[in-house]
C-alpha cells in the first residue's frame, strides 16, 4: 500500500485520509479480501468463513452499486421496503454507499420516491444520486 505521505489530498479530504491511514496503523481499521468478492453470488449465499469474518466485524462498509445489488439480492423489492429487513440475514452491522446505477433499491420513503418520480425523469439508473444506508 502506498503509505499517506505520497497519497496526500487538500483539505478534509486529505484529514479523513489521514485518519484512515493512522487507524490502519495502529489496527483499527482492518482491510481485507475473500474470493466470494468475486463470485457472481448474493451476500445471502456467503460461504461460512466471510460469514464469521463478518460477524466478528464491529461494521462492515459496502461500497459502490455492484456490492449493494449482491447485498439486497439483486432483487426488485418495492423501493419503500425497509433496508433493515432486506438485509437482516447480514450476520454483523453493515452500511451501503452507493451511486445509483441499477433499479435495486429499498430503504427510500414513499414521500422520497414521489418528489423523485414526479420529474418523470430517470434517477435510479444515472449515477446522478447517491445514498448510504445502514442496518446497526
Amino acid at each position: 500500500m502506498p503509505r499517506r505521505g505520497r497519497a496526500g489530498a487538500p483539505g478534509g479530504a486529505g484529514g479523513a485520509g489521514a485518519r484512515l491511514w493512522d487507524a490502519m496503523e495502529e489496527g483499527r481499521l482492518t482491510l481485507r479480501a475473500h474470493p466470494f468478492a468475486c463470485a457472481p453470488l448474493p451476500y445471502a449465499e456467503m460461504p461460512d468463513d466471510l460469514r464469521a469474518e463478518f460477524a466478528s466485524a464491529s461494521l462492515t462498509v459496502m461500497k459502490g452499486d455492484l456490492n449493494y445489488r449482491r447485498l439486497v439480492g439483486d432483487r426488485m423489492w418495492p423501493a419503500s421496503t425497509p433496508f433493515a429487513a432486506v438485509t437482516a440475514y447480514f450476520p454483523g452491522p453493515v452500511v451501503a454507499l452507493r451511486t445509483l446505477k441499477s433499479d435495486a433499491l429499498v430503504g427510500v420513503p414513499e414521500r422520497a420516491l414521489a418528489e423523485l418520480d414526479a420529474p418523470g425523469r430517470p434517477w435510479r439508473t444515472t449515477g446522478t444520486h447517491a445514498m448510504v444506508q445502514a442496518r446497526p
